[in-house]
Protein backbone atom coordinates (compact mmCIF):
# COMPACT_ATOMS: atom_id res chain seq x y z
CA UNK A 1 0.00 0.00 0.00
CA UNK A 2 1.61 3.19 -1.20
CA UNK A 3 0.73 5.66 1.56
CA UNK A 4 2.49 8.97 0.91
CA UNK A 5 2.22 10.44 4.42
CA UNK A 6 -0.21 12.40 6.51
CA UNK A 7 -1.44 15.47 4.66
CA UNK A 8 -4.43 16.77 6.57
CA UNK A 9 -5.76 17.31 10.09
CA UNK A 10 -9.48 17.56 10.77
CA UNK A 11 -9.92 19.31 14.11
CA UNK A 12 -13.00 19.73 16.28
CA UNK A 13 -12.62 23.01 18.19
CA UNK A 14 -14.41 25.32 20.63
CA UNK A 15 -12.83 28.77 20.19
CA UNK A 16 -12.69 29.17 16.42
CA UNK A 17 -11.20 32.66 16.46
CA UNK A 18 -8.35 31.72 18.79
CA UNK A 19 -7.58 28.68 16.61
CA UNK A 20 -7.50 30.88 13.51
CA UNK A 21 -5.17 33.31 15.27
CA UNK A 22 -2.84 30.51 16.35
CA UNK A 23 -2.62 28.90 12.90
CA UNK A 24 -1.99 32.25 11.20
CA UNK A 25 0.87 33.08 13.58
CA UNK A 26 2.16 29.52 13.28
CA UNK A 27 2.64 29.99 9.55
CA UNK A 28 -0.27 28.39 7.71
CA UNK A 29 -2.23 30.26 5.05
CA UNK A 30 -5.98 30.65 5.56
CA UNK A 31 -7.92 29.69 2.44
CA UNK A 32 -11.45 30.25 3.74
CA UNK A 33 -13.50 30.66 6.88
CA UNK A 34 -17.03 31.31 8.07
CA UNK A 35 -18.84 31.15 11.41
CA UNK A 36 -18.70 27.33 11.46
CA UNK A 37 -15.10 26.62 10.51
CA UNK A 38 -11.92 27.46 8.62
CA UNK A 39 -9.43 25.84 6.26
CA UNK A 40 -5.66 26.43 6.26
CA UNK A 41 -2.91 25.15 3.96
CA UNK A 42 0.85 24.76 3.87
CA UNK A 43 2.73 25.46 0.64
CA UNK A 44 2.31 21.87 -0.61
CA UNK A 45 -1.46 21.87 -0.01
CA UNK A 46 -1.39 19.82 3.19
CA UNK A 47 -3.98 21.24 5.51
CA UNK A 48 -5.71 21.89 8.81
CA UNK A 49 -9.49 22.04 8.71
CA UNK A 50 -11.32 23.50 11.72
CA UNK A 51 -14.93 22.70 12.55
CA UNK A 52 -16.87 23.41 15.72
CA UNK A 53 -16.64 20.28 17.84
CA UNK A 54 -20.40 19.69 17.81
CA UNK A 55 -20.54 19.64 14.00
CA UNK A 56 -22.42 16.43 13.13
CA UNK A 57 -20.21 15.83 10.08
CA UNK A 58 -17.15 15.21 12.28
CA UNK A 59 -16.04 11.68 13.15
CA UNK A 60 -16.51 10.89 16.85
CA UNK A 61 -13.95 12.17 19.36
CA UNK A 62 -12.02 9.79 21.61
CA UNK A 63 -11.49 12.47 24.30
CA UNK A 64 -13.68 15.39 25.44
CA UNK A 65 -13.01 18.96 24.39
CA UNK A 66 -11.13 20.21 21.32
CA UNK A 67 -8.98 17.58 19.62
CA UNK A 68 -7.98 15.97 16.34
CA UNK A 69 -10.99 14.19 14.89
CA UNK A 70 -9.23 12.52 11.95
CA UNK A 71 -5.79 12.37 10.37
CA UNK A 72 -5.93 12.44 6.57
CA UNK A 73 -3.40 10.22 4.78
CA UNK A 74 -2.48 10.44 1.11
CA UNK A 75 -2.03 7.44 -1.16
CA UNK A 76 -0.62 7.18 -4.67
CA UNK A 77 -3.64 5.82 -6.54
CA UNK A 78 -7.25 4.67 -6.45
CA UNK A 79 -5.91 1.11 -6.40
CA UNK A 80 -4.27 1.88 -3.07
CA UNK A 81 -7.59 3.16 -1.72
CA UNK A 82 -9.27 -0.07 -2.82
CA UNK A 83 -6.55 -2.15 -1.18
CA UNK A 84 -6.88 -0.26 2.11
CA UNK A 85 -10.67 -0.61 2.08
CA UNK A 86 -10.46 -4.35 1.37
CA UNK A 87 -7.89 -4.90 4.11
CA UNK A 88 -9.52 -2.88 6.87
CA UNK A 89 -13.05 -4.10 6.17
CA UNK A 90 -11.95 -7.57 7.33
CA UNK A 91 -12.35 -6.58 10.98
CA UNK A 92 -13.66 -3.00 11.35
CA UNK A 93 -16.04 -0.48 9.93
CA UNK A 94 -14.98 1.16 6.68
CA UNK A 95 -16.88 4.07 5.17
CA UNK A 96 -16.38 4.70 1.45
CA UNK A 97 -16.94 8.32 0.47
CA UNK A 98 -16.38 10.19 -2.76
CA UNK A 99 -12.65 9.59 -3.23
CA UNK A 100 -12.08 8.64 0.41
CA UNK A 101 -11.85 5.65 2.73
CA UNK A 102 -12.55 6.28 6.41
CA UNK A 103 -11.82 3.92 9.27
CA UNK A 104 -9.96 3.86 12.62
CA UNK A 105 -6.84 2.32 14.07
CA UNK A 106 -6.80 -0.09 17.01
CA UNK A 107 -6.86 2.83 19.48
CA UNK A 108 -9.93 4.37 17.80
CA UNK A 109 -8.01 7.25 16.23
CA UNK A 110 -9.97 8.14 13.10
CA UNK A 111 -8.20 7.88 9.74
CA UNK A 112 -9.21 9.17 6.31
CA UNK A 113 -7.37 8.03 3.18
CA UNK A 114 -7.49 9.77 -0.21
CA UNK A 115 -5.39 10.01 -3.35
CA UNK A 116 -2.72 12.53 -2.46
CA UNK A 117 -3.51 16.19 -3.04
CA UNK A 118 -0.02 17.49 -2.31
CA UNK A 119 1.29 19.84 -4.98
CA UNK A 120 4.73 21.08 -6.06
CA UNK A 121 5.73 24.46 -4.67
CA UNK A 122 8.53 26.97 -4.88
CA UNK A 123 10.27 28.19 -1.73
CA UNK A 124 13.60 29.77 -0.95
CA UNK A 125 16.53 27.49 -0.20
CA UNK A 126 19.00 27.72 2.62
CA UNK A 127 21.06 30.87 2.92
CA UNK A 128 23.74 29.66 5.32
CA UNK A 129 27.28 31.04 5.19
CA UNK A 130 29.54 28.05 5.88
CA UNK A 131 33.26 28.55 6.32
CA UNK A 132 35.19 27.01 3.43
CA UNK A 133 32.25 27.35 1.02
CA UNK A 134 31.08 30.21 -1.17
CA UNK A 135 28.85 32.60 0.83
CA UNK A 136 25.13 32.49 0.09
CA UNK A 137 24.00 35.56 2.02
CA UNK A 138 25.92 38.65 0.95
CA UNK A 139 25.27 42.19 2.21
CA UNK A 140 21.92 41.13 3.71
CA UNK A 141 20.85 40.52 7.29
CA UNK A 142 18.79 37.56 8.47
CA UNK A 143 15.09 38.47 8.71
CA UNK A 144 14.03 37.98 12.33
CA UNK A 145 10.43 39.09 11.80
CA UNK A 146 9.22 36.75 9.04
CA UNK A 147 9.56 33.03 9.73
CA UNK A 148 8.07 31.98 6.42
CA UNK A 149 5.12 29.75 5.57
CA UNK A 150 4.82 26.14 6.66
CA UNK A 151 5.97 23.98 3.77
CA UNK A 152 4.36 20.61 4.48
CA UNK A 153 2.70 18.48 7.13
CA UNK A 154 5.30 16.05 8.44
CA UNK A 155 3.92 13.75 11.12
CA UNK A 156 1.23 13.06 13.68
CA UNK A 157 1.73 11.69 17.20
CA UNK A 158 -0.69 9.82 19.47
CA UNK A 159 -0.65 8.73 23.08
CA UNK A 160 -0.83 4.92 23.15
CA UNK A 161 -1.03 2.71 26.23
CA UNK A 162 0.83 -0.09 24.43
CA UNK A 163 2.83 1.44 21.55
CA UNK A 164 4.31 -1.87 20.35
CA UNK A 165 0.86 -3.39 20.07
CA UNK A 166 -0.70 -0.27 18.55
CA UNK A 167 1.94 0.09 15.84
CA UNK A 168 1.17 -3.39 14.51
CA UNK A 169 -2.00 -2.03 12.93
CA UNK A 170 0.15 0.32 10.85
CA UNK A 171 2.96 -2.12 10.02
CA UNK A 172 0.89 -5.28 9.50
CA UNK A 173 -2.17 -3.74 7.85
CA UNK A 174 -0.89 -0.56 6.14
CA UNK A 175 2.73 -1.44 5.30
CA UNK A 176 4.43 1.14 7.55
CA UNK A 177 8.12 0.72 8.47
CA UNK A 178 9.41 1.07 12.04
CA UNK A 179 12.34 3.51 12.08
CA UNK A 180 13.29 3.69 15.78
CA UNK A 181 11.82 2.69 19.14
CA UNK A 182 12.36 2.82 22.89
CA UNK A 183 12.95 0.00 25.31
CA UNK A 184 10.31 -0.76 27.94
CA UNK A 185 7.63 -0.01 25.35
CA UNK A 186 7.92 3.77 25.81
CA UNK A 187 7.32 4.62 22.15
CA UNK A 188 7.68 3.63 18.49
CA UNK A 189 8.50 5.76 15.43
CA UNK A 190 7.22 4.63 12.01
CA UNK A 191 6.98 5.98 8.47
CA UNK A 192 4.52 5.29 5.68
CA UNK A 193 5.99 3.24 2.83
CA UNK A 194 6.06 6.13 0.33
CA UNK A 195 7.00 8.85 2.83
CA UNK A 196 10.67 9.36 3.61
CA UNK A 197 10.80 11.56 6.67
CA UNK A 198 12.28 9.71 9.65
CA UNK A 199 8.73 9.31 10.92
CA UNK A 200 5.20 9.90 9.68
CA UNK A 201 3.83 8.61 12.96
CA UNK A 202 4.97 8.35 16.58
CA UNK A 203 3.08 6.34 19.20
CA UNK A 204 4.08 7.40 22.72
CA UNK A 205 3.18 5.88 26.07
CA UNK A 206 1.82 8.58 28.41
CA UNK A 207 4.12 9.93 31.10
CA UNK A 208 1.33 9.79 33.68
CA UNK A 209 -1.75 7.73 34.45
CA UNK A 210 -5.17 8.57 33.14
CA UNK A 211 -4.31 9.76 29.60
CA UNK A 212 -6.33 7.70 27.10
CA UNK A 213 -5.17 6.93 23.55
CA UNK A 214 -5.57 10.26 21.77
CA UNK A 215 -3.92 13.04 19.76
CA UNK A 216 -0.64 14.30 21.23
CA UNK A 217 0.82 16.63 18.57
CA UNK A 218 1.37 17.29 14.87
CA UNK A 219 4.34 18.81 13.05
CA UNK A 220 4.58 21.04 9.99
CA UNK A 221 7.97 21.46 8.36
CA UNK A 222 9.56 24.89 7.86
CA UNK A 223 12.61 25.92 5.87
CA UNK A 224 15.37 25.85 8.47
CA UNK A 225 16.25 26.34 12.12
CA UNK A 226 15.97 30.11 11.75
CA UNK A 227 12.31 29.79 10.72
CA UNK A 228 11.62 27.48 13.67
CA UNK A 229 13.18 29.97 16.08
CA UNK A 230 11.52 33.04 14.55
CA UNK A 231 8.13 31.33 14.40
CA UNK A 232 8.39 30.11 17.97
CA UNK A 233 9.37 33.55 19.18
CA UNK A 234 6.34 35.04 17.41
CA UNK A 235 3.97 32.53 19.04
CA UNK A 236 5.52 33.02 22.47
CA UNK A 237 5.24 36.80 22.20
CA UNK A 238 1.57 36.36 21.28
CA UNK A 239 0.99 34.53 24.57
CA UNK A 240 0.98 30.89 23.48
CA UNK A 241 2.62 28.43 25.86
CA UNK A 242 5.75 26.45 25.00
CA UNK A 243 5.38 22.76 25.84
CA UNK A 244 8.93 21.75 24.81
CA UNK A 245 11.87 23.42 23.14
CA UNK A 246 13.35 24.99 21.25
CA UNK A 247 15.98 22.39 20.42
CA UNK A 248 17.16 19.66 18.09
CA UNK A 249 16.28 15.98 18.37
CA UNK A 250 18.74 13.13 18.15
CA UNK A 251 16.15 10.75 16.67
CA UNK A 252 15.13 12.37 13.40
CA UNK A 253 17.77 15.13 13.74
CA UNK A 254 15.07 17.78 13.31
CA UNK A 255 14.96 21.21 14.90
CA UNK A 256 11.80 21.69 16.95
CA UNK A 257 9.68 23.98 19.08
CA UNK A 258 6.31 22.82 20.51
CA UNK A 259 3.35 24.94 21.53
CA UNK A 260 0.11 24.16 23.32
CA UNK A 261 -2.77 24.94 20.97
CA UNK A 262 -6.43 25.93 21.43
CA UNK A 263 -7.23 22.97 19.16
CA UNK A 264 -6.16 20.42 21.78
CA UNK A 265 -2.71 18.83 21.89
CA UNK A 266 0.38 20.61 20.60
CA UNK A 267 1.77 21.81 17.28
CA UNK A 268 5.47 21.53 16.51
CA UNK A 269 7.48 23.81 14.24
CA UNK A 270 10.08 21.53 12.63
CA UNK A 271 12.95 21.64 10.16
CA UNK A 272 15.74 19.43 8.76
CA UNK A 273 14.26 15.98 9.43
CA UNK A 274 16.36 12.92 8.48
CA UNK A 275 15.42 11.50 5.05
CA UNK A 276 15.32 7.68 5.17
CA UNK A 277 14.49 4.74 2.92
CA UNK A 278 14.39 0.96 3.28
CA UNK A 279 18.17 0.86 3.87
CA UNK A 280 17.68 2.70 7.18
CA UNK A 281 18.59 0.59 10.21
CA UNK A 282 16.15 1.09 13.10
CA UNK A 283 17.61 1.57 16.55
CA UNK A 284 16.26 0.83 20.02
CA UNK A 285 17.01 3.39 22.70
CA UNK A 286 16.93 3.34 26.48
CA UNK A 287 14.49 6.17 27.19
CA UNK A 288 12.66 9.06 25.48
CA UNK A 289 15.15 11.55 26.89
CA UNK A 290 17.59 10.78 24.07
CA UNK A 291 15.17 12.30 21.59
CA UNK A 292 15.65 15.64 23.30
CA UNK A 293 19.08 16.32 21.86
CA UNK A 294 19.98 19.92 22.58
CA UNK A 295 17.09 21.91 24.04
CA UNK A 296 16.03 24.46 26.59
CA UNK A 297 14.93 22.74 29.79
CA UNK A 298 13.74 23.81 33.20
CA UNK A 299 14.39 27.50 33.99
CA UNK A 300 15.40 28.04 30.33
CA UNK A 301 18.77 26.34 30.84
CA UNK A 302 20.23 24.87 27.69
CA UNK A 303 20.85 21.16 28.24
CA UNK A 304 21.30 17.79 26.64
CA UNK A 305 19.43 14.74 27.93
CA UNK A 306 21.31 11.46 27.80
Amino acid sequence: MNITGTEGLLMGVEDLEDCRRFLTLYGLQEVRHDETGAYFEALDGSSVELKLKDDPSLPPANVPGPTLRAAIWGVESEADLDAIADELSKDRQVIRGEGTVQSADDDQNNLIFRVTQRRPYEASGFEVNVAGHAPKRINRRVNFDDHGTARQLGHVVYWANDPKASVKFYTDRLDFRITDSFRNNAGVFARAKSHHDHHSLFLMRPFQEGIPPSFQHAEFTFGDAQEVMAGGYKLRQAGYETTFGPGRFELGSNWFWYFKTPMGGAFELGADMDHVDDDWEPGEFDHPGVTGGWHYGVNAQFSRQR
